[in-house]
Protein backbone atom coordinates (compact mmCIF):
# COMPACT_ATOMS: atom_id res chain seq x y z
CA UNK A 1 0.00 0.00 0.00
CA UNK A 2 2.88 2.33 0.84
CA UNK A 3 4.37 1.80 -2.64
CA UNK A 4 1.04 2.72 -4.26
CA UNK A 5 0.80 5.93 -2.22
CA UNK A 6 4.38 6.90 -3.17
CA UNK A 7 3.60 6.20 -6.84
CA UNK A 8 0.46 8.38 -6.77
CA UNK A 9 2.29 11.21 -4.96
CA UNK A 10 5.09 11.03 -7.53
CA UNK A 11 2.73 11.35 -10.50
CA UNK A 12 0.66 14.13 -8.90
CA UNK A 13 3.81 16.07 -7.93
CA UNK A 14 5.21 15.89 -11.46
CA UNK A 15 1.92 16.97 -13.07
CA UNK A 16 1.57 19.89 -10.64
CA UNK A 17 4.73 21.42 -12.11
CA UNK A 18 4.03 20.50 -15.73
CA UNK A 19 2.78 22.45 -18.72
CA UNK A 20 0.70 20.88 -21.47
CA UNK A 21 3.27 20.59 -24.31
CA UNK A 22 2.72 21.53 -27.95
CA UNK A 23 5.22 20.93 -30.74
CA UNK A 24 4.97 23.03 -33.89
CA UNK A 25 6.29 21.95 -37.23
CA UNK A 26 8.19 24.53 -39.23
CA UNK A 27 5.22 25.53 -41.40
CA UNK A 28 2.92 25.75 -38.38
CA UNK A 29 4.00 29.25 -37.37
CA UNK A 30 0.70 31.08 -36.80
CA UNK A 31 -0.99 29.72 -33.68
CA UNK A 32 -4.31 30.65 -32.09
CA UNK A 33 -4.49 29.84 -28.37
CA UNK A 34 -8.03 29.20 -27.15
CA UNK A 35 -7.22 29.46 -23.44
CA UNK A 36 -4.22 31.66 -22.63
CA UNK A 37 -4.62 30.91 -18.90
CA UNK A 38 -4.11 27.16 -19.29
CA UNK A 39 -0.58 26.19 -18.33
CA UNK A 40 0.99 25.22 -21.66
CA UNK A 41 4.38 25.21 -23.33
CA UNK A 42 5.11 25.56 -27.04
CA UNK A 43 8.30 24.28 -28.66
CA UNK A 44 9.66 25.66 -31.92
CA UNK A 45 12.83 25.34 -33.98
CA UNK A 46 14.10 28.27 -36.04
CA UNK A 47 15.80 27.58 -39.38
CA UNK A 48 17.01 29.61 -42.34
CA UNK A 49 13.54 29.37 -43.89
CA UNK A 50 11.45 29.56 -40.72
CA UNK A 51 12.38 32.61 -38.67
CA UNK A 52 9.13 33.49 -36.91
CA UNK A 53 6.30 32.01 -34.89
CA UNK A 54 3.22 34.00 -33.87
CA UNK A 55 0.69 33.31 -31.08
CA UNK A 56 -2.73 35.01 -31.09
CA UNK A 57 -5.03 35.00 -28.07
CA UNK A 58 -7.70 36.86 -26.09
CA UNK A 59 -6.98 38.44 -22.70
CA UNK A 60 -9.92 38.76 -20.31
CA UNK A 61 -10.48 41.89 -18.27
CA UNK A 62 -8.36 42.07 -15.09
CA UNK A 63 -6.50 38.86 -15.98
CA UNK A 64 -2.72 38.94 -16.25
CA UNK A 65 -0.75 37.67 -19.21
CA UNK A 66 1.81 35.21 -17.85
CA UNK A 67 4.76 34.09 -19.98
CA UNK A 68 7.95 32.11 -19.46
CA UNK A 69 10.54 32.11 -22.24
CA UNK A 70 13.57 29.90 -22.61
CA UNK A 71 16.06 27.96 -24.68
CA UNK A 72 17.10 24.31 -24.17
CA UNK A 73 20.43 24.08 -22.40
CA UNK A 74 22.40 22.81 -25.40
CA UNK A 75 25.97 24.02 -25.83
CA UNK A 76 25.56 25.28 -29.42
CA UNK A 77 22.55 27.40 -28.33
CA UNK A 78 24.52 29.25 -25.66
CA UNK A 79 24.52 32.45 -27.72
CA UNK A 80 21.29 31.90 -29.64
CA UNK A 81 19.63 35.28 -30.09
CA UNK A 82 15.95 35.98 -30.71
CA UNK A 83 13.31 38.60 -30.03
CA UNK A 84 9.88 38.47 -28.40
CA UNK A 85 7.32 41.16 -29.16
CA UNK A 86 3.92 41.58 -27.52
CA UNK A 87 1.40 43.68 -29.45
CA UNK A 88 -2.29 44.43 -29.44
CA UNK A 89 -4.66 43.66 -32.28
CA UNK A 90 -3.72 46.94 -34.01
CA UNK A 91 -0.01 46.02 -34.00
CA UNK A 92 0.78 48.57 -31.27
CA UNK A 93 3.80 47.32 -29.33
CA UNK A 94 3.11 46.57 -25.66
CA UNK A 95 6.55 45.17 -24.83
CA UNK A 96 9.58 43.98 -26.73
CA UNK A 97 12.60 42.02 -25.47
CA UNK A 98 15.85 40.97 -27.11
CA UNK A 99 17.65 38.00 -25.55
CA UNK A 100 20.98 39.79 -26.09
CA UNK A 101 19.84 42.27 -23.44
CA UNK A 102 18.54 39.66 -21.00
CA UNK A 103 20.53 37.62 -18.51
CA UNK A 104 19.32 34.00 -18.55
CA UNK A 105 18.90 31.84 -15.47
CA UNK A 106 19.38 28.09 -15.48
CA UNK A 107 16.06 26.32 -15.03
CA UNK A 108 15.30 22.68 -14.25
CA UNK A 109 12.02 21.20 -15.45
CA UNK A 110 11.15 17.93 -13.61
CA UNK A 111 8.40 16.79 -16.01
CA UNK A 112 10.84 16.11 -18.85
CA UNK A 113 13.90 16.06 -16.58
CA UNK A 114 15.47 18.82 -18.68
CA UNK A 115 17.52 21.98 -18.22
CA UNK A 116 17.01 25.29 -20.00
CA UNK A 117 18.20 28.86 -20.00
CA UNK A 118 15.21 30.94 -18.93
CA UNK A 119 15.33 34.44 -20.41
CA UNK A 120 12.06 35.96 -19.35
CA UNK A 121 9.33 35.72 -16.72
CA UNK A 122 6.52 38.05 -17.73
CA UNK A 123 3.43 38.74 -15.60
CA UNK A 124 1.48 41.84 -16.58
CA UNK A 125 -2.11 43.06 -16.48
CA UNK A 126 -3.49 44.05 -19.89
CA UNK A 127 -6.82 45.58 -20.95
CA UNK A 128 -9.32 43.08 -22.32
CA UNK A 129 -8.80 42.35 -25.98
CA UNK A 130 -6.92 40.42 -28.64
CA UNK A 131 -3.14 40.26 -28.49
CA UNK A 132 -0.27 38.51 -30.16
CA UNK A 133 3.18 37.34 -29.13
CA UNK A 134 5.77 36.99 -31.90
CA UNK A 135 9.14 35.28 -31.63
CA UNK A 136 11.63 36.04 -34.38
CA UNK A 137 15.26 35.13 -35.04
CA UNK A 138 17.73 35.29 -37.92
CA UNK A 139 19.71 32.43 -36.41
CA UNK A 140 19.18 28.70 -36.34
CA UNK A 141 18.11 27.51 -32.94
CA UNK A 142 15.39 26.33 -30.60
CA UNK A 143 13.17 28.11 -28.12
CA UNK A 144 10.15 27.40 -25.98
CA UNK A 145 7.48 29.71 -24.62
CA UNK A 146 5.05 28.88 -21.82
CA UNK A 147 1.75 30.60 -21.10
CA UNK A 148 -0.71 30.46 -18.21
CA UNK A 149 -0.73 29.10 -14.66
CA UNK A 150 -3.81 26.86 -14.48
CA UNK A 151 -2.62 23.25 -14.32
CA UNK A 152 -5.05 20.98 -16.14
CA UNK A 153 -4.50 17.71 -17.98
CA UNK A 154 -7.11 15.68 -19.84
CA UNK A 155 -7.27 11.89 -19.38
CA UNK A 156 -5.96 11.45 -22.92
CA UNK A 157 -2.96 13.65 -22.15
CA UNK A 158 -2.23 11.76 -18.93
CA UNK A 159 -2.31 8.45 -20.80
CA UNK A 160 0.08 9.83 -23.40
CA UNK A 161 2.61 11.07 -20.83
CA UNK A 162 5.44 8.74 -21.96
CA UNK A 163 5.16 10.01 -25.56
CA UNK A 164 4.98 13.66 -24.49
CA UNK A 165 7.99 13.30 -22.21
CA UNK A 166 10.02 11.62 -24.94
CA UNK A 167 9.13 14.44 -27.35
CA UNK A 168 10.27 17.00 -24.78
CA UNK A 169 13.54 15.17 -24.21
CA UNK A 170 14.09 14.83 -27.96
CA UNK A 171 13.64 18.60 -28.32
CA UNK A 172 16.33 19.06 -25.66
CA UNK A 173 18.44 16.45 -27.48
CA UNK A 174 18.53 14.11 -24.49
CA UNK A 175 18.49 10.32 -24.60
CA UNK A 176 16.68 7.87 -22.34
CA UNK A 177 13.74 8.41 -20.03
CA UNK A 178 13.26 11.01 -17.31
CA UNK A 179 14.60 10.29 -13.83
CA UNK A 180 11.15 10.25 -12.26
CA UNK A 181 10.01 7.72 -14.89
CA UNK A 182 12.79 5.39 -13.74
CA UNK A 183 11.48 5.60 -10.18
CA UNK A 184 7.92 5.08 -11.40
CA UNK A 185 8.97 2.00 -13.38
CA UNK A 186 10.78 0.65 -10.35
CA UNK A 187 7.73 1.12 -8.13
CA UNK A 188 5.45 -0.39 -10.78
CA UNK A 189 7.72 -3.43 -11.11
CA UNK A 190 7.70 -3.89 -7.33
CA UNK A 191 3.91 -3.65 -7.18
CA UNK A 192 3.56 -6.13 -10.04
CA UNK A 193 5.91 -8.59 -8.31
CA UNK A 194 3.91 -8.32 -5.08
CA UNK A 195 0.68 -8.94 -6.98
CA UNK A 196 2.12 -12.03 -8.68
CA UNK A 197 3.33 -13.43 -5.35
CA UNK A 198 -0.07 -12.87 -3.77
CA UNK A 199 -1.79 -14.66 -6.66
CA UNK A 200 0.63 -17.58 -6.42
CA UNK A 201 0.03 -17.90 -2.68
CA UNK A 202 -3.72 -18.13 -3.25
CA UNK A 203 -3.15 -21.13 -5.53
Amino acid sequence: MKKIIIFIILIVSILSFAHVPFFHVKDDNNIFIDDIYLSQIHYYEFTDNHKKIEFNFFVKNEENLYILLGVPKIYRLNNFNFEIKITDVNENTIDIFDTLELKPEEMYEPFGDTYSWQYLRYDKSLPEGMYKVVLTSNQKGKAWIAFGKREEFTLEQILSLPVMIQDIRNFHELEGIATWEKYALGISSTLFSILVLLLLKKK
